[in-house]
């Protein structure tokens, strides 16, 4: 009797203890399986699905992932807007060049930009010249070669010497940035994308200004073989920028040298290019080569000026990048290199690195990455007139995006 009493006594005890098991259990199942739900709220059974970087192209999903996609590219950078010594330097290559011209040059380092600038807009090309005269005559260096390089000069050189006052008396730091909305559509092995690229400029003395970049369109034609995990695809295809943009826009290259197409705004570009990539587990590698021409497109400078000579401009953009596919993360770095092909020299042997991440929610998809430089182009080119509008580019770059698919 004293046994089975004890038996009784024991019940509710294993009882409890056996629900509080199993409570404890399905707490825990259900916790894991929420936290697997969520981080793979996004992740694809098709390769590629979550592999977009941020620079470069990527071997495109398959329609079942995104048949329609839109979004935007925003980037931002502080950057001077020309460093004050290549500019000097490229006027004095000039002035060795042509006598006449130097008198100028001692006008340019003491006049007010601003004034300058106002009589270049408003195209007072006589009050120019005769204020020019006049200063010229006061300092005693008034001569007949002064005034044949005074006779030469023109409304449109008047605005291209307006630049180079601006930048030759210690330019003030400028934040640049762009802002690119895209819109495509995923036909099978067919991606069609279209672009509107828009650059704006913020100073310490000026407002923010906003102008249009080139427009543009890409199509892509590829595919891949595997599945999710293990897949190999390739992607071929080709872009086109119209130059329709704003003069003022070609700045933004002064800051991210990979801009150009979009941004050259006397230039029409095209570029061709090939890529080729893997998924392994939850890493998509991609490989990637760009042929990129920019043909000038306005006939204007067509002179032996070298500080305004537009020529037909030629170089490769090569890179790779890496993907980890975490499902609703994903961690991406990219490098590209340029390297000159034809009168493109300061973007030859050009490297950047990119790191970014990713936040892929199903349809919608969030990134933020850092780009950096680590090797800079060469000054020969960067004179922010005529011929490729390169400087040094930026310390680094932020580049955000946004993108919606469906």
């Amino acid at each position: 009797m004293q046994l089975r009493l004890s038996s009784w006594l024991c019940l509710p005890l294993c009882l409890s203890l056996s629900l509080s098991l199993s409570l404890s259990l399905s707490l825990s199942l259900s916790l894991s399986l929420c936290l697997s739900l969520a981080l793979s709220s996004s992740a694809a059974a098709d390769p590629f699905a979550n592999g977009d970087l941020f620079v470069g192209k990527t071997i495109q999903p398959s329609p079942s992932d995104r048949r329609f996609f839109a979004g935007a590219q925003f980037q931002v950078a502080p950057v001077q807007a020309v460093v004050q010594s290549v500019v000097k330097k490229k006027v004095a290559e000039y002035t060795a060049q042509n006598p006449a011209a130097a008198g100028v040059v001692d006008y340019v380092q003491y006049v007010d930009p601003k004034e300058v600038k106002k009589m270049a807009d408003s195209g007072q090309i006589d009050q120019f010249k005769a204020q020019l005269k006049a200063e010229l005559q006061a300092q005693g260096k008034w001569s007949s070669e002064a005034e044949q390089g005074l006779n030469q000069v023109t409304p449109e050189k008047l605005r291209m010497l307006a630049t180079i006052v601006e930048y030759y008396n210690a330019p003030e730091p400028t934040t640049t940035f762009a802002l690119e909305p895209y819109a495509g559509l995923n036909i099978g092995p067919v991606q069609l994308t279209g672009q509107v690229p828009i650059a704006g400029f913020y100073t310490q003395s000026k407002s923010t200004t906003m102008v249009l970049g080139n427009p543009g369109a890409d199509v892509r034609l590829g595919g891949s073989l595997g599945g999710s995990g293990k897949a190999f695809g390739f992607a071929l295809g080709g872009s086109v920028w119209a130059p329709l943009g704003s003069e003022d826009s070609s700045t933004i290259t002064l800051s991210n040298p990979l801009a150009a197409p979009r941004y050259l705004s006397d230039y029409m570009s095209w570029t061709g290019y090939g890529v080729f990539g893997g998924e392994i587990g939850l890493v998509d590698l991609v490989a990637r080569g760009e042929f990129v021409e920019l043909r000038p497109s306005s006939p204007r400078n067509r002179d032996s000026n070298p500080l305004n000579d537009l020529r037909l401009l030629r170089y490769l953009h090569t890179g790779v990048g890496a993907v980890a596919d975490l499902g609703a993360i994903g961690v991406s770095v990219e490098v590209d290199a340029m390297w000159n092909i034809k009168n493109s020299k300061s973007y030859h042997n050009v490297w950047l690195i990119t790191g970014g991440l990713r936040l892929n929610l199903r349809k919608v998809r969030i990134g933020a990455a850092v780009q950096a430089p680590v090797a800079k182009p060469g000054d020969g080119d960067a004179v922010p007139v005529g011929g490729l509008n390169l400087g040094s580019p930026a310390s680094f770059n932020v580049l955000l995006n946004a993108q919606l698919t469906l």
